[in-house]
């Protein structure tokens, strides 16, 4: 037997998927994005040597008639980013070594340069809409989302974003006062919960849902939209009061201790369309309800593992590349502590014993032989990565011996290009639309279509011009030893008149 519904733990929780698909979403996004919001991920791994040694240092010396007699270090204070940050003495890796690897180890976006590839691909040709003449549409095709994007780029933007995370959001909502409806795009990260049931004819439809959407220091904005309701949720993050709409109402936990402090406040108004207007338009395959399936997933993965693999050479550089200073102790002592390998430092020594040196002191330096096991490894892992792309390189394409080999390639990428488009089609004509002219309270017209490109056939043009110069080239030696010019002109002998008239009507003569 199911549980009784909680309200309010569904508003102030997440779903179960959510929860397990919440850390796979944000490495599709970040490994996209790249750049800050990647390294702010810090997906580097961190040795107990990373947190020991500290990042960047200043060394000043004392000189003496050029005679350098003192030399100090001092590491570099390293600004925070929070109140909470000075108060706690700043971050856990706040100057450390592992600061300074997060910052330098570059960052390969190849997610970034599949999904832009797919979507290039799809949207080579814009897509062509059958749509009524009227000044609503043709504003609406200007600005379909409030934000002065177009409907060929919002569609763009759903594409790729499907691509990276596998399912995207979007609702279609009139907002009073305004003069048609309008769509916006909501990352899986920002559909907090979410529930399906059958209708009465078997149909499997959402039912309810909670879309983060926005997120500010002391307030997080939320959106609860049912059949009958569309609530918007004020839910206060701090200790602070928060600026509501006049008449919102206070909800709490009543099952929970501490009342007072958990609630959150809500506006409710009608939902006149009698079912919730947002629909998931999936990538390709739909996982679970809410859940599509992506091979940025995996592209993800791969290219935190390069990543990985760049962190540990430069470990390896910094830490290998410049050698140590090996020095006995008494030679340290000798030297008030302070010896070093700058250019400059003055030494003192312990007298030789029979034209033997006395003392230690040397460099020392450990192998960088995994340096090229570690380069060898990345380039595998690449290439790798373009066959689950499916996106042929440059060896592939040397490698290939014909153009119709190139094609073969083609293929399976072609296949999913078909079903993006497919998928943005069906969204578009059946779901999308539908609820636009339901807003507006006409029927949508029965001719209304949309239709993507889904044809993609990039043969392997050089190899295919390299075909043809061969077989031009064979056909120019065939005519050099086999073309007319070279045969002898041998007359033939008939044995009576009639024969030989006879061949001379045959050839025409």
């Amino acid at each position: 037997m199911a549980a009784p519904f909680n309200y309010y733990d569904y508003i102030t929780g997440s779903h179960e998927l959510y929860q397990r698909y919440a850390d796979d979403w944000r490495l599709a996004v970040r490994s996209y994005w790249g750049g800050v919001e990647y390294r702010d991920a810090q997906y580097l791994r961190s040795y107990a040597i990373d947190q020991s040694t500290p990042s960047d240092t200043i060394r000043t010396y004392d000189q003496q008639d050029g005679v350098v007699t003192g030399s100090y270090t001092t590491e570099v204070v390293r600004p925070v980013n929070t109140q909470q940050e000075a108060d706690s003495g700043g971050a856990s890796s706040l100057g450390s070594f592992y600061a300074e690897k997060v910052a330098n180890v570059p960052v390969l976006p190849y997610t970034r340069l599949y999904v832009s590839e797919y979507n290039a691909i799809l949207f080579r040709s814009p897509p062509v809409r059958n749509l009524p003449d009227e000044a609503d549409i043709t504003d609406f095709m200007r600005n379909c989302d409030g934000e002065g994007n177009s409907l060929n780029e919002f569609q763009s933007m759903v594409d790729i974003y499907s691509t990276v995370y596998g399912v995207v959001w979007v609702s279609c909502l009139k907002l009073a006062g305004a003069d048609y409806p309008k769509w916006r795009m909501h990352s899986p990260l920002d559909v907090l919960n979410w529930k399906y049931g059958y209708n009465a004819n078997g149909d499997l439809e959402l039912k309810s849902i909670v879309l983060r959407i926005s997120t500010e220091p002391d307030v997080q904005i939320l959106q609860h939209i049912t059949a009958d309701t569309i609530e918007t949720i004020f839910m206060p993050l701090g200790e602070d009061d928060i600026d509501v709409p006049e008449g919102a109402e206070y909800i709490f936990d009543e099952e929970g201790e501490d009342d007072d402090d958990k609630g959150f406040y809500r506006t409710v108004q009608a939902n006149p369309l009698g079912y919730p207007p947002v629909s998931p338009i999936y990538q390709s395959t739909k996982i679970y309800n809410g859940i599509g399936h992506t091979l940025v997933f995996d592209i993800a993965q791969i290219q935190r593992s390069i990543y990985g693999d760049y962190g540990e050479i430069y470990s390896s550089i910094s830490y290998g590349a410049h050698p140590v200073t090996v020095v006995d102790e008494t030679t340290l002592t000798q030297n008030d502590f302070n010896v070093g390998a700058e250019p400059g430092s003055v030494i003192q020594v312990q007298n030789s014993l029979n034209g033997q040196p006395n003392y230690i002191f040397e460099f020392k330096s450990p192998p960088l032989d995994s340096i090229k096991e570690l380069r060898e490894l990345i380039d595998q892992k690449i290439a790798k990565m373009n066959e689950i792309a499916m996106i042929r390189s440059e060896d592939m394409i040397k490698a290939s011996r014909s153009g119709v080999q190139i094609e073969m390639y083609d293929s399976k990428l072609e296949a999913m290009i078909r079903k993006k488009a497919v998928s943005l089609e069906n969204a578009e004509a059946n779901v999308l639309w539908p609820m636009w002219f339901d807003w507006q309270g006409i029927s949508m017209p029965d001719d209304l279509t949309v239709s993507y490109n889904r044809l993609y056939n990039q043969k392997g043009l050089e190899n295919e011009l390299a075909e043809l110069d061969k077989l031009l080239l064979t056909y120019e030696r065939f005519e050099k030893v086999f073309g007319p010019d070279n045969y002898e002109d041998i007359p033939q002998e008939f044995a009576t008149q009639d024969e030989a008239e006879a061949m001379a009507n045959v050839l025409g003569g």
